[in-house]
C-alpha cells in the first residue's frame, strides 16, 4: 500500500486504520483508536527496549523514539518508524524476528 490513499481523502497512513468508522458514535471510534495505538506502541517498546530505546505517542499524530542519552527522532508513519529506530540504535532492528512473536504472546 502506498501513500496515495491520503490523496483520496483518507488523510492517514494505511497502518493507522485501526479504528472503527462509525459516524453516529464518534466517541467510540476515538476510544478504540487510542486503545489500538497504545497497544501498538507497547509492542514496539517491547521490541526496542533491548536496544536501549523507548517509543511514545507524540500528540496522537506521530511517534517519538528516544534513547537513554535523551536523543530522539520523530516518526510520522509506520514506514518512518523502523529507519528512525535503527538510526538511534546503530543496529538493524527487525520486527519480524522470532523473538518478536514471544513478545506478542506475553503482552
Amino acid at each position: 500500500m502506498c501513500e496515495v490513499c491520503a490523496i483520496f481523502g483518507a488523510g492517514e497512513h494505511w497502518s493507522d486504520f485501526g479504528r472503527i468508522r462509525n459516524e453516529r458514535y464518534p466517541f467510540e471510534d476515538i476510544m478504540h483508536y487510542r486503545a489500538e495505538r497504545k497497544r501498538r506502541i507497547a509492542m514496539v517498546n517491547a521490541l526496542i527496549a533491548p536496544h536501549g530505546l523507548a517509543c511514545e505517542d507524540w500528540d496522537g499524530e506521530a511517534l517519538a523514539i528516544s534513547d537513554k542519552r535523551g536523543r530522539f527522532k520523530i516518526a510520522h508513519t509506520l514506514n518512518d518508524l523502523w529507519p528512525r529506530i535503527e538510526e538511534l540504535a546503530h543496529a538493524r532492528v527487525d520486527p519480524l524476528v522470532p523473538a518478536f512473536l514471544e513478545v506478542r504472546r506475553d503482552g
